[in-house]
C-alpha cells in the first residue's frame, strides 16, 4: 500500500527566528503491514531536519494530511 502525505512544519531557532516549511512524503507498506502513524511523523521530522540542518526533535509538525 502506498500513502502520500503533505506536512506543514516549523522550527524554532531562537526567540525571534522561526523557520516554516512544507514537506511531502510517500510512505509505502509491504502487503500485510499495518500503518504506524508514529513512523510517518518520524520520517517527516527527519526529512525537514535534514533540509534545515537541525535535529528532528526541533521540528514541530503543525499539520499532517494524507493526500490519497
Amino acid at each position: 500500500m502506498r500513502y502520500c502525505y503533505f506536512a506543514d512544519y516549523e522550527i524554532q531557532l531562537s526567540d525571534h527566528l522561526r523557520i516554516r516549511g512544507q514537506a511531502t512524503l510517500v510512505h509505502t507498506l509491504a502487503p500485510g503491514d499495518q500503518l504506524d502513524p508514529a513512523e510517518v511523523l518520524t520520517r517527516i521530522r527527519a526529512q525537514a531536519a535534514d533540509v534545515h540542518a537541525v535535529k528532528p526533535a526541533q521540528v514541530r509538525v503543525r499539520d499532517l494530511s494524507r493526500l490519497d
